[in-house]
This record gives structure tokens, sequence and C-alpha cells, in this order.
């Protein structure tokens, strides 16, 4: 590689959605390394409570767990008070929490299915980042928001129906939303992945491994990294160093965009 690099974020509070397992974990590690405050957050408050615990020793700032469910307006509200209660403000915003519908079609699939995907994958977004952004607005933040989107959100076939649906919502509020907020010094941008190795990938890996018993799901896995242009899968440590770099000054010009971190596969 060329080039090193090294962030320090002590002394700033980032609140992390969705961040006890896979790529928000990733990320919310990388926060706490780099000396950051982090909420963690999911639905369960055992797992809030056990990451908070493990990431408390990676760095110099304070890490809580807050447990909410993404899907609920009520908790999105106590989940952004609490952070800024416990660390005065919010300097950063990462909206990674989100479903993964598993419709065989979208014409047999029901209006319930498509609502908890939206109000999660879209809506929970959307209204965080409101949230978020009228904190900084009132308190003179020149913060980060960054989004959390992916290549199905850009391919127009393929399978994850309402899952690319709901990612082609994210890639227009993070160009929709990133006009307004710039005026104010607040950046949106977005982090796009492909196929990245977490507990979901490994799901569909052993499901697909049953109806090909010559295969692992570890060969399976193994085999979609090798097609990468880059020829491996994606790890959560990809991601959070893509958030590293939108939210620090190194990125202070960059606004409105979404960083593709696929290993190539945006090129298919």
């Amino acid at each position: 590689m060329v080039g090193h690099t090294e962030y320090d974020y002590g002394d700033e509070s980032a609140i992390v959605t969705g961040s006890t397992k896979g790529i928000g974990r990733g990320i919310a590690e990388g926060l706490a390394g780099a000396d950051a405050n982090v909420v963690v957050n999911s639905r369960s408050e055992s797992e809030v409570t056990s990451v908070a615990d493990e990431l408390a020793d990676h760095g110099s700032g304070e890490v809580i767990g807050v447990a909410a469910d993404m899907g609920d307006p009520g908790d999105i509200e106590r989940l952004v008070e609490t952070a800024i209660d416990a660390f005065g403000e919010i300097d950063l915003l990462v909206n990674n929490a989100a479903v993964w519908p598993n419709e065989d079609s979208l014409v047999d699939s029901d209006i319930e299915q498509w609502d908890s995907t939206m109000d999660v994958n879209v809506r929970s977004q959307y209204y965080a980042a409101k949230l978020v952004a009228a904190h900084m607005r009132e308190n003179d933040i020149k913060g980060s928001i960054i989004n959390h989107t992916s290549q199905a959100g850009d391919r127009r076939t393929g399978p994850f129906g309402m899952y690319g649906i709901s990612k082609t919502s994210i890639n227009g509020l993070t160009w929709r939303m990133a006009q307004e907020l710039a005026e104010d010094g607040i950046r949106m941008n977005a982090i796009s992945t492909d196929v990245t190795e977490t507990h979901q990938t490994w799901v569909e890996a052993e499901a697909e491994a049953e109806n090909e018993p010559d295969r692992t799901a570890e060969e399976i896995l193994r085999a979609r990294g090798e097609r990468r242009p880059i020829g491996r899968l994606g790890q959560p440590e990809d991601l959070a160093n893509a958030v590293l770099f939108l939210a620090s000054d190194k990125a202070s010009y960059v606004v409105g965009d979404i960083l593709r971190v696929s290993g190539g596969g945006n090129l298919e």
C-alpha cells in the first residue's frame, strides 16, 4: 500500500445505529479505536451493553450502549436524546441499521413487509439525520452524517428487490439532503457496500450450501470474494476506514458523495 493513515477522533462523539454486529460493529470499533465517544445501538439491551463493554478499552473515549428499535420514531428520538445527554453534543451520525427482507417476489409480497423494510432502511435514516442535523444547526456544529447504502441500490436487476429499492432511496436521500445541510457546514455522504463478510453473508452462504452439498459455506464465500476484481471479500474494517475518512478533516470538501467500498464490485 502507498501511504499510511491514522485518525484522531478524541473529543468527538458519534452515534452508530445497528452496531452490535457486522459492518456496524466494525465502524463503532474503528471510531472507538480512534478515541471517539461512541453510542452503540441495536434493539437488544444485552447486546448493546456487551458490545459497549468490549469496545470501551479500544481507545480513550467513552462507549455506551443504547437499545432502540430504528423502525420506531419514538425510539430514534430517545437514542439521539440519550447520546446528547451523555456526551453533550453529537459530531457524527452513521446511519447503518438495516433489515434484509427475504421476499421471493415483489408481486407476491405483502404491504406489511414493504412497510417494515422501508421503516428501518429508509425512514430511520431520514429521521435520525433530521434530528441530528437539527442538533448540529442549533449548536453550530460542523458535523458529519454518513448513510449506509449498497450496490444493490445501483443495479437495475438482480435479487434483493425490496432491499435494493430501499438502498436506491438512500442514494437519493444522500444527494438531496446533503445540498441543504452543506449550507450549515454539515457534510452528508454515504458508503456503499457490495459483498462484505458479515453474519448476513454467512447466513446466505450456509443456505446456498444446503442446496449444493459438494460446497461448504466457506468455499462459497471464498468464491464470491475471488470474483471481485480485487480478489477478496470486503471486511467490516474496510467500511470503518471509509467512515473514518469521510468524517475527517481530510474529506472537508467531500459533500453528497457515495463512496463505493466494494473491491471493484461497483464496476459490474
